[in-house]
């Protein structure tokens, strides 16, 4: 029994000294913030049928990378006018990561990706028929954000929407996926920036 109890402590101490030696991508990592942001997009060119989307999200703030969720939905503003066949609505949210470089400049490099999951909503105009079809959509974006205020920052920019997972036979992926540009309203705490430490510290 003596000897069990040894071995345990052993292995105990052993797997205690391993992990204080080994280095992680995210043992030096900090929460320096975290932020809720109205988010705004919108079609560029013709690529997609679908122009614009509303919704918002919200991030932990790890150094200079950003983590959370996000939800958007939008509708075919011209299908309303132009009393088309049918009217395409689509709606996501899922997974939202970003980066932002150097973030205490007042302008600064921001990009971010957004994975989610959702539905494109058909409702035929003729007999009030709606339809609906489950869809993965990507949405990389690059651009630069301006700092209005410690707690304020807005960014703008270009990214591309990625549909996929769409059986319809009235739509393709090609309705929704496009060039799209992007206004992100960032409103939170950013931790502040120290210049003797060139370091982001927690307010």
């Amino acid at each position: 029994m003596k000897n069990l109890i040894f071995l345990v402590l052993s292995l105990m101490l052993l797997t205690t000294l391993n992990a204080q030696q080994t280095e992680t991508l995210f043992n030096r990592a900090r929460v320096i913030g975290a932020f809720g942001a109205p988010i705004v997009e919108f079609g560029i060119g013709d690529g997609s049928k679908i122009g614009g989307s509303v919704g918002g999200g919200g991030a932990l703030i790890i150094d200079n990378f950003f983590i959370g969720g996000y939800g958007m939905g939008s509708s075919d503003i011209d299908d309303l006018f132009n009393d088309d066949e049918f009217e395409l609505s689509l709606g996501h949210g899922g997974f939202w990561v970003g980066f932002t470089t150097p973030s205490h400049k007042l302008i600064h490099l921001y990009s971010s990706l957004k994975v989610g999951w959702g539905a494109i909503n058909i409702r035929y105009s003729n007999d009030d028929f709606e339809a609906s079809d489950g869809v993965f959509v990507v949405t990389p974006d690059l651009g630069l954000e301006v700092n209005i205020f410690r707690w304020f920052r807005v960014g703008t920019t270009i990214g591309y929407r990625f549909v996929d997972g769409i059986s319809s036979t009235d739509v393709n992926k090609d309705d929704f996926r496009g060039l799209i540009g992007g206004i992100t309203f960032r409103i939170g705490g950013f931790g502040s920036w120290h210049r003797h430490s060139n370091k982001w510290r927690e307010n």
